[in-house]
């Protein structure tokens, strides 16, 4: 290789660059690539890469790709990213339009080289999980050390670097945005070699991992919420492109868009959303940070339409804003949350913005009012508030002068002596706080003082600068406890923050990226969890546990966590059809005679409580689960089938050394003052050693009364059997 790096093409580049700014036809700047091309195929020397390594991980491939070998012959786009920068992101449409023009049958490969900024990054597993949620199609490999980063002098995420078919370096793009360009030197490149008979059209043995994904109800979903009642649930099913409301024993009420990506408005049905972030809701109107449409979207739970009320659909680079939102060009939205104007007389009549694309804090205009340090604007007006539109860690009184790195998560705390937006920095790894009063943006927890090192961050707690967090999603304000919960999604775990003394420390998570439910919440573990919220009442966190394809349930109260079951995803609307119920009670499996039943103490309940059943099975000693077999769980109630209406009754049992989760919500009306839930088991499981297995069951009975008080809003009862 030669030694410059990529400072080897910047003297030929650069006069291209300039060349094509005075060219006016497509066929003058076709000529100039092309001279270009025969100037550097001819030097005495090629700039060429190194071998990418046969030690180094690779994704989306059969295996090892070789550079001198399987990529000889070819045109190849090398793509250095990181998977938690947004410009990074911001270029993959440019790639997908790419691969979906040339083929490797063509003579182009794409390979995203991965060179992490996180620790986190550097994990293969969690790289799997963004190429996955970010459909990257192509080989990526895991330059875990930056070694070719270093040897080519990379020095921005995203670069760009064009091969040759001898692994020659030709041109270099550097940042997003250069779409023209990267399409313009791509295909002269391959005109041009292919005239010099140089292009080979063998195929790269490609295996994507998407195709070997288990079907799941959530696919990385991104953020969750809770309505004012805290009744109903808005997730944002980020992977499958919807939004589902849930009730809080996860029923689903409506699915909203999916399972592909899409920009359509309209009814439920047909209405599209591409990768949905952040959501609000308010009654029955939820507002949706449509991040990869750069939009943001209206859904009308009365009258089952979604309507789009900022944005035009392509990423915008206006820093200003100003018109009408539906005409205001806008840039990967991520999180949005009601506000108050200072002059408005109706409330939530803001709705704030963290407009992750451009690093700043936006407000659309629900109604007339005025914004701190602002002027009277009209309702549907969509502008800045806060950021420079620098990537960087300012704090300011002046907020146009402050500057935020991609802005990813927002909270407001509307009461004194709070007043104020939180705001979850992603990449400069802090907590940063924006009066209400005067727009004033100041530290709380992470980072460091240096506005333009981006590099700090960690896993301390401890108090402002002192605790380090690493690239937070998400936060949310406990009305109650005074309390701010953060997402600190690359260290795996929930902290809280107390905002009066500036102290952060570590709720739950291990900070091992995995899925343990835990006996108790520092017990637990996260995968790199996005989004989070707490019920009005203070008693129920939910937690986006992205990685994990997963809501997570906090109880603040009991310290118990779990998982939020997805009853009937693939339904739009789901009706409380006891008739459908009954039909599938007729043909769930009996238990054999011999099958205990194990009688539970008495339980106090509400109407409308949810009860969560905690399944934990021992198998005998050097035996296993029947997995071909229909091993299940299913509820019955034989006296009191009101109880059964609008239930999930049954489930598979796929893993005994995993706790099995069984969700129940009591009817808001109750027929009867006691009844009887039957939780009944059946298994199929065999010895190591021999080919006999064998179908054991068993009953717990659980006997209910009914009080008319509330008894809070979740209890969990666990069944302990061992066969």
């Amino acid at each position: 290789m030669a030694a410059e790096g990529l400072a080897g093409l910047l003297p030929a580049q650069t006069q291209l660059e300039y060349a094509l700014l005075d060219a006016d036809t497509s066929q003058e700047k076709e000529n100039l690539v092309y001279q270009y091309l025969k100037k550097m195929d001819s030097r005495e020397r090629d700039l060429t890469v190194p071998e990418l390594g046969g030690d180094l991980q690779w994704l989306n491939t059969e295996g090892p790709i070789s550079l001198r070998k399987d990529l000889c012959g070819k045109v190849v786009v090398l793509d250095f990213f990181t998977y938690c920068c947004i410009n990074c992101l911001h270029l993959l449409p440019d790639l997908h339009a790419l691969e979906h023009q040339f083929s490797d049958k063509d003579g182009l490969i794409i390979v995203g080289v991965h060179s992490a900024k996180f620790p986190n990054e550097k994990v293969l597993d969690n790289i799997k999980s963004a190429i996955l949620r970010y459909n990257i199609v192509h080989p990526v490999v895991n330059d875990a050390d930056a070694t070719l980063w270093h040897e080519l002098e990379v020095s921005c995420w995203p670069t760009l670097v064009i091969l040759g078919p001898r692994g020659n370096m030709l041109f270099s793009l550097v940042g997003e945005g250069h779409r023209e360009k990267l399409f313009l030197f791509t295909s002269i490149t391959l005109k041009f070699y292919k005239e010099k008979g140089q292009i080979k059209d063998n195929k790269i043995g490609i295996k994507l991992y998407r195709d070997s994904l288990p079907p799941s109800p959530l696919l990385f979903p991104g953020k969750v919420t809770v309505d004012h009642s805290g009744d109903r649930l808005v997730i944002a099913d980020t992977g499958h492109h919807r939004i589902l409301v849930a009730r809080k024993n996860g029923q689903i009420l409506h699915t909203i868009g999916g399972p592909n990506g899409g920009r359509r408005d309209g009814r439920f049905s047909e209405a599209a959303f591409n990768s949905p972030q952040g959501i609000a809701i308010k009654n029955d109107v939820i507002y949706v940070a449509d991040t990869e449409n750069h939009l943001i979207r209206k859904i009308d739970l009365v009258l089952e339409m979604v309507t789009t009320v900022a944005g035009i659909g392509i990423q915008g680079v206006d820093k200003e804003g100003g018109a009408k939102g539906e005409e205001q060009p806008i840039s990967s939205p991520w999180d949005v949350v009601f506000g108050n104007s200072i002059s408005g007389t109706q409330e939530d009549d803001v709705l704030w913005i963290a407009m992750a694309g451009t690093h700043q804090i936006w407000a659309l205009m629900l109604e007339d009012g005025k914004l701190p340090k602002g002027s009277d604007l009209k309702k549907g007006v969509c502008l800045r508030f806060a950021g420079s539109g620098n990537e960087e860690n300012r704090n300011n009184a002046y907020p146009h002068k402050a500057g935020f790195a991609q802005p990813s998560g927002l909270s407001l705390a509307s009461e004194e002596p709070w007043n104020c937006l939180f705001v979850a920095d992603s990449e400069s790894s802090t907590v940063r706080t924006i009066s209400l009063k005067d727009g004033a943006v100041k530290h709380l927890v992470g980072g460091e003082r240096d506005p333009l090192n981006l590099f700090a961050f960690g896993d301390v707690d401890g108090a402002g600068i002192n605790a380090k967090l690493q690239h937070p999603l998400g936060v949310t304000w406990d009305k109650k406890r005074k309390l701010l919960y953060v997402a600190d999604s690359y260290n795996h775990k929930i902290k809280v923050v107390d905002p009066k003394m500036k102290n952060c420390a570590t709720l739950a998570g291990t900070g091992e990226a995995s899925n343990v439910i835990g006996s108790s919440f520092t017990q637990s573990t996260f995968n790199e969890p996005g989004g989070l919220c707490v019920e009005e009442n203070g008693r129920l966190m939910y937690v986006a546990d992205t990685n994990n394809h997963q809501i997570k349930v906090l109880d603040l109260e009991t310290k118990i966590l779990s998982m939020l079951p997805i009853l009937n995803p693939e339904a739009g609307d789901v009706p409380d059809n006891l008739p459908m119920q009954r039909e599938k009670m007729t043909s769930l499996p009996k238990l054999p005679k011999s099958a205990p039943n194990v009688q539970l103490p008495s339980l106090t309940v509400a109407p409308g409580q949810t009860i969560h059943f905690l399944l934990k099975l021992t198998l005998p000693p050097e035996s296993k689960l029947n997995e071909e077999a229909p091993n299940s769980w299913f509820i019955t109630a034989e006296d009191n089938t009101w109880l059964l209406q609008g239930q999930h009754l049954s489930g598979e049992i796929k893993d005994v050394s995993c706790q099995t989760f069984i969700p129940f919500q009591l009817p808001g009306s109750c027929l009867s003052a006691e009844a009887i839930l039957a939780i009944k088991v059946c298994l199929y499981y065999c010895s190591k050693g021999s080919s006999a297995c064998v179908m054991k069951g068993i009953s717990f009975n659980q006997p209910l009364q009914i009080a008319s008080t509330n008894q809070g809003s979740l209890t969990q009862v666990e069944l302990i059997h061992t066969f």
